[in-house]
């Protein structure tokens, strides 16, 4: 027989499993990352710890409502449905970590393509979107007190969804087309941008999907909790999908080395004053710390700053 909470706090604690799961996975991912890439520039560095001080206090919070739902409540359906401040506050604190990826990736696009500025501030509209219509959501959710009552913010989840949904599409074909576009005619440079391309399209993927989740089981079975299987893993997955594009630089860096050159990073913002032009080079040198610098053959030799960005 199954249970009449299935659909509900069955839902609700399969939820849990999953986002433990991946906040497990983003610890691990964040001590690789500062034991690896410590000489990175501080303000990726803070929003690393940023990101994962959101994810910790929504998995805490997430944690802490379970608990006063399923143990401190147990036998009081009619208190199962009680919106408490634990509910909300966990609930912003999801909302805050996809904020923080969709604008740090912002401005990765920002660092790469300076010219065409377009296109990071649509991104930065739809995050600020996001953010919006996820602090308003969170408010009524507030107010109303109950779980009987969220079909009411149908239009705000409506929207929360859809802005994150549209923005992780932005990124992902920004990218995409921005580091096409750095393609020129070294085939090292080639292949490693098609590396990045690929990790862009999967980055985008994971987020677009809980995002697509979320939205489409919040407005197809109402009066359940199924969209928690996109809500509550979509921050986990934007913390992931942020850290793994940092630390697998070093991998694409040697998996696209030559005979000719031994990479350990390389300079992307050079890549955007370069040009296609057959006879075109990159030049590499190391400097004393390991940190590889990189130039056009004009001899204009800049620190490697945007490696530490994407």
């Amino acid at each position: 027989m199954v249970s009449p909470l299935a659909p509900t706090y069955g839902i609700w604690l399969t939820s849990m499993w999953l986002a433990t799961i991946l906040y497990g996975m983003g610890l691990l991912q964040t001590w690789l990352y500062f034991h690896w890439y410590s000489q990175d520039h501080w303000g990726v560095r803070m929003t690393v710890i940023c990101l994962i001080v959101f994810e910790t206090l929504q998995i805490t919070f997430f944690f802490g409502a379970t608990y006063a739902a399923l143990i401190n409540n147990f036998g009081d359906f009619p208190a199962l449905f009680v919106i408490t401040w634990v509910d909300s506050a966990q609930l912003l604190a999801g909302y805050l970590s996809a904020f923080t990826v969709q604008m740090y990736f912002a401005y990765c696009l920002y660092l790469l393509n300076k010219k065409h500025k377009i296109v990071t501030v649509l991104i930065m509209a739809l995050a600020l979107t996001q953010i919006g219509a996820g602090v308003a959501q969170t408010i009524k959710t507030t107010i109303l007190g109950s779980f009987l009552t969220i079909d009411s913010t149908k239009q705000i989840t409506s929207l929360q969804s859809a802005s994150a949904l549209a923005c992780d599409l932005v990124i992902t074909v920004a990218l995409y087309q921005t580091l096409k576009s750095k393609k020129n005619g070294l085939k090292d440079t080639n292949t490693l941008l098609q590396k990045l391309m690929i990790n862009a399209i999967n980055r985008g993927a994971l987020t677009a999907v809980a995002a697509a989740i979320n939205l489409t089981l919040f407005l197809a079975l109402p009066g359940t909790f199924y969209f928690f299987l996109g809500l509550m893993t979509s921050s986990k997955l934007y913390m992931n999908s942020m850290l793994a594009t940092l630390n697998t630089r070093q991998h694409i860096m040697r998996a696209t080395q030559s005979s000719d050159h031994a990479w350990n990073s390389i300079h992307l913002a050079g890549l955007s004053t370069a040009s296609s032009e057959t006879g075109t080079q990159m030049v590499t040198r190391l400097n004393r710390d390991g940190t590889e610098l990189a130039g056009i053959e004009s001899g204009i030799m800049k620190p490697n700053f945007v490696e530490n960005m994407i």
